[in-house]
């Protein structure tokens, strides 16, 4: 039943479309002929396909020769998400959505498709929320699937990752998207056109840059969608985190710091919230006490701690040592806390916190992490140089999602330094993201 209401709802958005294009054909044939006037015949010749309303400068053509974006894939997890890919859209359930929705365009009239399209593009990127039209597309069979497929186990590289997949049939239209996108209609994108006018390419990869409807700095990896006669039938984009092309090869990986005047000011509040959290007398007494345990360590005797001390991944089971580590009072104020209230902000959202000592050993963490001895780890070495560390926004594989970091001291009451919180963050911290950016979150 519930697929049949939705499949209803569908059609009835679509009458609804069509209507408006009917009634008000004039205004809105106008309207499109002004954007896109090579487009019609004026002089009643045949019909123009897409490769041709190109070649004649169609000025809302891109020429997808002209490119702008490094696609070179270069790196072994990048080769591995292709291929991930590649399965991935050979699916019936994609193949059955790509090919339904390509008979309906094409069995409709091409200047009423266009005009279909100009307004629902016009809609989707104007709308403040979602309409009805949108979460048909965000939330039909296919969205789900490409949703459940955001993240996969590989055995060489982990969690292989994606931030959002945009599927769209020949015509350039959203068919399924896994997240609500900036806009609706693909085809004036010079990805799009790149894979349309030469799907024998080999996929590609776009450079490096903020995805805002994604939320991550992704280089998203474009795959040509063929039927089992090799026809081509749609176009999959699918961000990424920026770890594809021999530019994150070559680039310096290094955390940067981000000076305080690129902090929003709900980044500045949140520092603050934690902050005064670090004040808890359990927390400053549980970092003062494993301090003491800890304070004759050398590096060596810390290394030899890391090597030698059993730490299971996240995706394996617990020791009894790791579930001391998030079962403890402590542990147990970080959960309570990884969802705040704020009076000029809402709530608050930190997915995950990691406490540790000044020798850089977890004492207390909101659920298993990667390591226990965080003394070697870079953002640990950063924070200790810095009072107050953010991390751009990069994909976090231990929460499985996009952060931006919040690290910084601790102090006890007679301003001497105790400790580091590490806290993960709803990328709302840093005010405006760099056009490149090669970091990444553990």
């Amino acid at each position: 039943m519930e697929i049949s209401n939705k499949k209803k709802s569908n059609r009835v958005a679509l009458l609804i479309v069509l209507s408006f294009a009917a009634g008000f054909g004039a205004a809105t044939g106008a309207y499109f002929f002004i954007l896109c006037e090579e487009c019609f015949d004026p002089d009643g010749g045949e019909t123009l396909g897409p490769e041709e309303k190109c070649e004649k400068s169609l000025t809302t053509c891109i020429n997808a020769t002209e490119t702008t974006f490094n696609s070179t894939i270069a790196s072994d997890i990048g080769h591995e998400k292709v291929k991930f890919l590649e399965k991935l859209v050979k699916k019936s359930i994609i193949q059955n959505a790509l090919k339904d929705s390509n008979q309906k365009n094409k069995n409709m009239d091409e200047d009423i498709r266009n005009q279909i399209n100009v307004m629902r593009e016009k809609t989707w990127t104007t709308s403040i929320n979602p309409t009805p039209f949108m979460m048909s597309i965000f939330g039909n069979d296919v969205a789900d699937f490409l949703r459940e497929n955001h993240v996969n186990h590989s055995e060489e590289f982990g969690d292989v990752v994606f931030g959002e997949h945009i599927l769209t049939n020949i015509y350039g239209p959203n068919v399924a998207v896994s997240v609500i996108t900036d806009n609706y209609l693909q085809s004036n994108d010079e990805w799009w056109q790149k894979a349309f006018h030469d799907p024998e390419h080999e996929p590609f990869a776009r450079e490096c840059e903020f995805d805002s409807s994604a939320q991550m700095f992704s280089e998203d990896l474009v795959i040509s969608i063929f039927d089992e006669k090799g026809k081509l039938i749609g176009i999959m984009n699918s961000a990424t985190p920026c770890n594809v092309t021999q530019d994150y090869l070559d680039a310096d990986k290094s955390i940067q710091i981000v000076p305080e005047e690129r902090f929003s000011d709900i980044g500045k509040h949140k520092i603050f919230v934690l902050q005064e959290l670090m004040k808890d007398p359990a927390i400053q007494e549980a970092l003062i006490r494993s301090n003491q345990e800890f304070l004759s360590f050398t590096d060596e005797e810390l290394l030899e701690l890391k090597e030698k001390k059993p730490w299971s991944k996240p995706e394996e089971a617990p020791t009894e040592f790791q579930l001391s580590i998030i079962n403890n009072e402590v542990a147990d104020i970080l959960r309570d806390n990884l969802k705040i209230e704020s009076d000029d902000y809402g709530e608050l959202q930190f997915p995950e916190m990691i406490l540790t000592n000044v020798k850089g050993i977890t004492i207390a963490s909101s659920d298993r992490t990667y390591n226990h001895v965080q003394f070697f780890e870079e953002w640990w070495i950063k924070a200790f140089e810095n009072k107050v560390l953010v991390r751009e926004c990069g994909y976090d594989r231990s929460i499985q999602m996009n952060s931006e970091d919040i690290i910084f001291q601790i102090f006890d009451k007679n301003d001497e330094f105790i400790g580091i919180l590490n806290s993960a963050s709803t990328c709302d911290v840093i005010s405006d993201k760099p056009a490149l950016f090669f970091g990444d979150s553990n």
